[in-house]
């Protein structure tokens, strides 16, 4: 699940086991969220954040930060001009 700051929920879908899930990256969890966000957001302005961890590395796996099943996931926007929405 992903929560973004004004409260909104997202339900993402990655994948269909856990050995799959072992697997996946920042990158691939980034492209899943910007699937269901306007186009116009893009996934290079995705701040995505677990446990007071930013995940940096878009090649790093999400086993490795401890994101399994279930897990909660803040979410931040970049805007034009270096704010945050």
């Amino acid at each position: 699940m992903v929560h973004g700051l004004r409260g909104e929920k997202m339900f993402i879908d990655l994948c269909n086991t856990e050995e799959q899930m072992q697997k996946m990256t920042v990158r691939q969890l980034k492209e899943k969220i910007a699937e269901k966000l306007p186009e116009t957001t893009g996934q290079d302005n995705l701040r995505l954040i677990f446990t007071d961890k930013m995940l940096d590395g878009d090649t790093t796996l999400l086993s490795e930060y401890g994101i399994q099943n279930k897990s909660v996931i803040q979410m931040v926007i970049r805007v034009p001009g270096g704010l945050t929405a």
